[in-house]
């Protein structure tokens, strides 16, 4: 099996670590995706030598590269991801493009120049009915230009396409042209335009196309984006990646 699958964790989740390194080691799991969240200390995972991606905060922590007033907070947050990337010798940097306006994120991204800065793509539509950036291929294409990747967000791109009112497979072939860097995986309806992230199993999508998809891209890493509701253990994750595992293999 030559996927590499992440592991997603939050810089607040320092109990986790050392199970993360577990699973990591017995290569159930082939890097973490770190969330950064402003204001944490990066000392614990400077501890534990495995690789990274880093993703960079969400719009819930503030951050915003489609929204002009946030210039010098997008600006700070992202110049401190940097640091981490840098420090935990991260592949990746993982960039929600938000949501406002199109032009001012592609401004604010003229500012950046990082080479690992993947852009991933959006919903249509936001949790609080925002308009978001980056949910087609065409927006993408325009953000990404010559300078950044894409991590193609598969759960993402069913959303984006229950609102375009597009069939979601043809949708993710258009967003594949792009060659992703790397990809989000989970489960969803397809009745419901707005974000949400299942188990593998409880939803409604094809995990059979999904992973021919990834399996045809070049490069195949493939964070699992399930949900943790037991916030101190890592076998939901498990359980999830098992679930996945029978698709692929």
């Amino acid at each position: 099996m030559n996927m590499r699958f992440g592991l997603k964790l939050w810089s607040t989740n320092h109990d986790l670590l050392n199970r993360a390194k577990e699973v990591i080691e017995n290569n159930t799991f082939q890097y973490i995706e770190l969330m950064y969240i402003p204001n944490t200390e990066i000392t614990h995972f400077l501890g534990i030598i495995v690789p990274y991606v880093i993703h960079i905060p969400t719009s819930l922590r503030g951050m915003n590269i489609a929204d002009k007033d946030k210039k010098k907070t997008n600006l700070k947050i992202i110049e401190k991801c940097i640091e981490w990337a840098d420090k935990l010798n991260a592949k990746y940097l993982i960039l929600h493009p938000g949501f406002g306006n199109i032009s001012d994120a592609k401004l604010f991204l003229e500012e950046i120049d990082d080479k690992r800065i993947l852009l991933e793509n959006m919903p249509k539509v936001g949790i609080n009915d925002e308009k978001m950036v980056g949910y087609s291929p065409n927006q993408i294409k325009e953000l990404i230009g010559k300078k950044f990747g894409l991590c193609l967000d598969l759960n993402h791109a069913i959303k984006a396409s229950v609102s375009l009112k597009v069939d979601y497979k043809l949708l993710i072939e258009e967003f594949l042209k792009l060659n992703p860097k790397m990809f989000h995986i989970s489960d969803g309806k397809l009745d419901n335009e707005k974000d949400a992230h299942l188990n593998i199993g409880e939803g409604e999508y094809d995990f059979e196309f999904l992973i021919k998809c990834i399996k045809r891209n070049e490069l195949k890493y493939v964070t699992l984006e399930t949900p943790r509701k037991n916030i101190n253990s890592l076998e939901e994750d498990m359980h999830n990646f098992k679930k996945l595992r029978v698709f692929i293999e």
